[in-house]
C-alpha cells in the first residue's frame, strides 16, 4: 500500500485501532450470523472484497487514509470468522492455538520489517504486514474468548482496556522504535477489541444487542477517523516519540 493511503502512528491511530478491534469484533458476528453464506463463501466475499480494494488504492494518487482503514475493517471482519471456525468447529487446542497465531504474527511481522518503515511510522504495509495483521486479529478474538470464558465478559472488558492503556502508555514513552512493541499493542488491542465488543453486543444489563452494537462502534470508529484532525508534526508521531 503507497504510503499517502497510510495513517501516521499517534494517539489517533490508536484510538482508532482499538475501535475498528470494538467494530470489527461486532462486524464479524454480525456478518456470520445474518449473510447465510458459511465460513468458506464468507471468507470468500470479504478476501474479494479486499482484493477489490487493493486493486483500487493502486490507480489513487490522492492522500487519504480511505484503502488502509477498510482493509482493517474487513480483515478483522473475517478474523473473527476465522478464530471461531478454528476454535469452535476444528476444535484446535486452545493452548496450541493461541501460540500458534502468536508465531504467525512474529513471522510475517518480522517478515514485514524488512524494508525501511514508511514516513508515518508504520511498518511497511506489504503482504507481510497484512498477514501479521490477519493473524493479530484471529489471535485476539481467540485469547479475549479465553480471558471472557475465565473470567466474565463485563471484567474481561474492564481488564483487558486497563492492559492496552498500560501496554500503549509503555510504547509511546518508552520502545516507539520497535516493531515488536508495535505488533503487541497491535496484538492487546484486538484482544481488548473482542473482550469490549462482545460485552457491549451480549450483555442483558446493557441491553444494546448486536445489531445496534455493531452500528454504534462503527459510528464511533468513523467519527475518529473523519474528525480527529491527524498530527501535523512528526514529533507528535508515536515512532519518533
Amino acid at each position: 500500500m503507497k504510503s499517502i493511503h497510510t495513517p501516521r502512528i499517534d494517539l489517533r491511530y490508536w484510538a482508532a485501532i482499538a475501535l475498528a478491534s470494538v467494530f470489527g469484533t461486532n462486524m464479524g458476528d454480525f456478518y456470520a450470523h445474518e449473510s447465510g453464506l458459511g465460513i468458506g463463501a464468507g471468507l470468500a466475499v470479504l478476501a474479494l472484497l479486499t482484493a477489490v480494494v487493493f486493486g483500487a488504492e493502486r490507480f489513487d494518487d490522492a492522500r487519504h487514509e480511505l484503502y488502509y482503514w477498510l482493509v482493517i475493517i474487513i480483515i478483522r471482519t473475517g478474523a473473527t470468522n476465522i478464530a471461531d471456525f478454528l476454535a469452535y468447529r476444528v476444535h484446535i487446542p486452545e493452548p496450541a492455538l493461541t501460540l500458534g497465531l502468536a508465531a504467525f504474527i512474529a513471522l510475517f511481522g518480522w517478515l514485514g520489517v524488512k524494508g525501511a518503515q514508511t514516513a508515518q511510522g508504520l511498518p511497511q504495509t506489504n503482504t507481510a504486514y497484512w498477514l501479521a495483521m490477519l493473524g493479530a486479529g484471529v489471535f485476539g478474538t481467540v485469547l479475549g474468548d479465553i480471558v471472557e470464558h475465565a473470567i466474565g465478559e463485563g471484567i474481561a472488558a474492564i481488564v483487558l482496556f486497563a492492559l492496552y492503556a498500560v501496554t500503549l502508555r509503555s510504547v509511546w514513552h518508552r520502545a516507539a522504535r520497535l516493531v515488536l512493541f508495535y505488533w503487541l499493542t497491535v496484538a492487546v488491542a484486538r484482544t481488548a477489541g473482542t473482550a469490549i465488543g462482545d460485552w457491549f453486543a451480549e450483555s442483558k444489563a446493557i441491553g444494546l444487542g448486536l445489531p445496534l452494537c455493531t452500528l454504534l462502534s462503527g459510528v464511533a470508529f468513523a467519527a475518529v477517523i473523519l474528525l480527529w484532525k491527524r498530527a501535523a508534526k512528526p514529533g507528535a508521531a508515536l515512532s519518533e516519540a
